[in-house]
């Protein structure tokens, strides 16, 4: 069976998100990969459409082959968050179109055994972070009314870029977290997202602070080994790694016992294999999967959900309405759990939406 074509196109889904995906076709069956936020759009979908032309008229697996070998070596080359985002979208598209063949969920095809059900948290930076702290408490409430037993936000990413600095930055922040945290039931989980935005004068203060707000973890808090170990020491659960590909990186990072968590982003690790690898070099380190994506991208996850362990958590960006109408079927959402299917990933795309750019290479 040979491959017939590759399509790159790309969706603005909401103010910060803009799905990107690869479809990889063959005897008329399609599997399909998703590879946003390797870069900026353009130069994605670029970077994505240049190297298409490997694969048309080879056979599936020879096809997967040649790409690999393409796509490591631009990995390794130069500019190796983008190319292992590349490769991301590209496996993954390469592992549903081959389940879909053997007529397999993904996870099947994978040797993870059948499709489970994964507990979700509820990211609400993608699409409410810029309204400010009353809209983001109620977007918290109401997907915690939708059955969420977690909710994730970003206090420091819109205010840095509203201008906020110093005192001003970090007591906004500390204000967001403090109002979401007493909106929210005790028994509902909180994560916040720092995007390593906390000035290295403040860590000290932000550490007291947040450590006394029962936080589930709080994520890339800041870049330094010894900052993290100082915040770890403070009671604060650490989570990171969401752009990084390589497990060696991976495990000197968990090495030292700072990260509680480990936050692998199947786009970026380079698809299904990449996070196997990076699942085995984080060691004790929980393994769960950042996924600011699109339903095509959450389903990948979703399918890899196996290798996080029971009680691995999968995010999923509230609020964006587009995932209703992108794909089908629908994703399968249940009082904040997500329950993949079949064959393959178990959806596909509606290629049919006008606001829809794509290319056939």
């Amino acid at each position: 069976m040979d491959v017939e074509s590759a399509v790159v196109w790309s969706h603005r889904a909401s103010r910060r998100s803009t799905w990107t995906m690869v479809e990889v076709v063959a005897d008329g069956i399609r599997g399909v990969g998703e590879l946003s936020d390797g870069a900026p759009v353009d130069a994605l979908v670029a970077a994505a459409r240049s190297v298409g032309f490997l694969i048309t008229g080879l056979p599936v697996e020879k096809a997967r082959v040649a790409m690999q070998d393409e796509l490591v070596r631009r990995r390794l080359a130069g500019d190796g968050f983008l190319w292992s985002t590349v490769l991301g979208g590209y496996e993954a598209a390469f592992a549903d179109l081959v389940a879909r063949i053997e007529g397999r969920a993904l996870s099947e095809s994978l040797g993870l055994g059948a499709p489970r059900p994964v507990r979700l948290y509820a990211n609400l930076n993608r699409r409410f972070g810029a309204d400010g702290p009353a809209a983001i408490v109620a977007e918290a409430l109401c997907a915690i009314g939708n059955g969420f037993t977690a909710v994730k936000v970003a206090p420091f990413l819109d205010a840095h870029a509203a201008g906020l600095s110093g005192t001003r930055l970090i007591a906004f922040a500390l204000d967001l977290v403090a109002r979401v945290r007493s909106a929210i039931p005790a028994g509902v989980q909180l994560m916040v997202d720092c995007h390593h935005r906390v000035p290295a004068d403040h860590l000290a203060v932000v550490t007291r602070e947040l450590a006394g707000l029962a936080l589930y973890w709080v994520e890339d808090l800041v870049a330094d080994r010894s900052g993290l170990e100082s915040a770890a020491e403070g009671g604060l659960a650490l989570a990171a790694g969401e752009h990084v590909w390589d497990p060696v990186v991976a495990a000197a990072a968990c090495a030292g016992g700072a990260l509680r968590y480990w936050l692998v982003d199947p786009k970026h690790a380079g698809g299904p294999d990449g996070v196997a690898r990076i699942a085995e070099a984080v060691g004790e380190t929980r393994l769960t999967f950042h996924n600011p994506s699109g339903p095509v991208g959450t389903a990948h996850a979703a399918h890899l959900a196996a290798l996080g362990g029971d009680g691995t958590w999968l995010e999923y960006a509230w609020g964006e309405a587009d995932r209703l109408t992108l794909i089908e079927p629908a994703e399968t959402v249940l009082d904040g759990t997500l329950r993949p299917i079949g064959p393959g990933i178990g959806i596909g795309t509606a290629m049919t939406r006008p606001t829809t750019t794509k290319e056939a290479l």
